[in-house]
């Protein structure tokens, strides 16, 4: 039915675009020519994305069928020379324009440079804080260090207040550095750390020969004083960390505004297909949302009421193939879960690869409330195996996702990991 309309419209588009050349100027004919020819072309490509989406789906969901990984390849792009001179060219017009020195307008891919820890004091206020966002005592031994962007953070999604998504500006994470929890009483989250622009300069072989020189000032500021707080209600204490903080460091932005997903675009965050790849799903979703459809990714349980569990004791260094998407839905209740954790669409692209354990997580803080929690069923974390977010409108905070004993195999040390052969997307 789809390619039928889209033939339809393509004959109806070529039909008026010969059409075009007989119109007499004075036919009042040639005022309609030309937003009918923009309705049809419009329609058309809507048609394309659908048919397009429809494609995506049907694949992946007989790759689901047959338990194999559609995780494919990193989503990031850093651009050629031609692009970075543009990029370059742009910054220069902005500065013409007024834009602060500090404001680096980063791109994923792009080299930087950690400022020594007197610089970046000197941009905190008594809080530790710029702009709402904490640079916590975890990041002082990253100063000096040359690091590249692995992502720009211009959103988050709330799930601390559920306010819903929200603006962040001038702030980037950087590959391969992420908080330890040292100062955090060994917070095994392993979050990506958050760094504001004014904390970084572009790397250059100035800023290697300058290295660590100060802002002019000593400035003393003891950062641990600010990994806590104290309940007002309770009293107890309760930790303060970059995550708990984020609605505070961000501000509301509309859900429908196309500058959200076309940021994601052009800094990098994400290459042309995979962005594509999510327009096409987004519209299949739409048009089967509007028929009374089920939306892709689907995601079944089990009629228990109470999930199984499994202990199989997986240490770090192990190799393990994650069950397929129809196993792990036989160990979910009607909430999705599994003693408490999610089994969300975004690990759906996962199941069947196999892969190294990274570390088991038995402790972290809760971001809502700030207590420690100490997780009685371990979640496992694996090597390479982070939020894509792809089903999320490419949230880029890059978090490590959990899984449970029961949704894994152990395999013996012969087998290749998925990442040497990824299946594409």
């Amino acid at each position: 039915m789809a390619s039928t309309l889209l033939a339809g419209q393509c004959a109806a588009i070529g039909w008026l675009l010969l059409g075009r050349l007989g119109v007499q100027e004075a036919s009042p004919l040639r005022f309609l020519w030309v937003p009918a020819s923009l309705v049809l072309i419009f329609t058309a490509i809507v048609t394309i994305l659908v048919l397009a989406g429809a494609l995506i789906v049907l694949r992946r969901d007989r790759l689901e069928t047959h338990g194999k990984p559609y995780a494919g390849e990193p989503r990031e792009w850093h651009g050629g020379p031609l692009v970075q001179t543009f990029r370059s060219f742009l910054r220069g017009l902005r500065s013409l324009a007024g834009a602060p020195p500090w404001r680096l307008d980063l791109r994923a891919g792009e080299l930087v440079e950690i400022r020594s820890r007197q610089e970046i004091l000197a941009t905190l206020d008594s809080r530790g804080e710029l702009d709402s966002l904490p640079f916590m005592p975890e990041m002082e031994s990253l100063c000096g260090r040359e690091a590249r962007v692995h992502r720009r953070v211009d959103k988050i999604f709330d799930w601390i207040t559920m306010s819903g998504l929200r603006r962040m500006r001038d702030t980037v994470i950087l590959e391969g550095l992420r908080c330890d929890g040292g100062y955090h009483e060994g917070c095994q989250a392993d979050c990506p750390i958050l760094w504001k622009e004014a904390w970084l300069r572009r790397s250059s072989k100035k800023a290697k020969a300058v290295g660590e020189r100060s802002s002019g000032s000593d400035i003393s500021l003891d950062l641990r004083q600010f990994t806590t707080r104290i309940d007002t209600e309770t009293s107890e204490t309760r930790f303060v960390c970059q995550l708990s903080k984020l609605p505070q460091a961000t501000s509301p932005t509309p859900w429908n505004s196309p500058r959200n997903l076309l940021r994601e675009l052009f800094s990098g965050n994400v290459s042309i297909g995979p962005f594509l790849t999510f327009i096409a799903i987004f519209a299949f979703n739409a048009v089967q949302k509007r028929l009374g459809g089920a939306c892709f990714p689907i995601l079944g349980h089990s009629q228990s009421a109470k999930t199984p569990h499994a202990v199989l004791n997986i240490q770090p260094g192990e190799l393990v193939r994650i069950r397929t998407k129809r196993e792990i839905e036989e160990t979910l209740n009607s909430q999705f879960k599994n003693r408490g954790l999610w089994f969300d669409k975004e690990m759906t692209r996962f199941c069947g690869g196999i892969y190294t354990v990274r570390a088991r997580v038995d402790r972290q803080i809760d971001e809502r409330t700030g207590k420690m929690v100490t997780i009685n069923t371990p979640c496992i974390t694996l090597e390479g195996v982070t939020a894509t977010g792809e089903y999320f409108e490419f949230a880029p905070l890059d978090e490590r996702i959990y899984w449970r004993e029961i949704w894994l195999e152990r395999l013996n040390a012969q087998a290749d990991p998925v990442r040497k052969t990824p299946e594409a997307s």
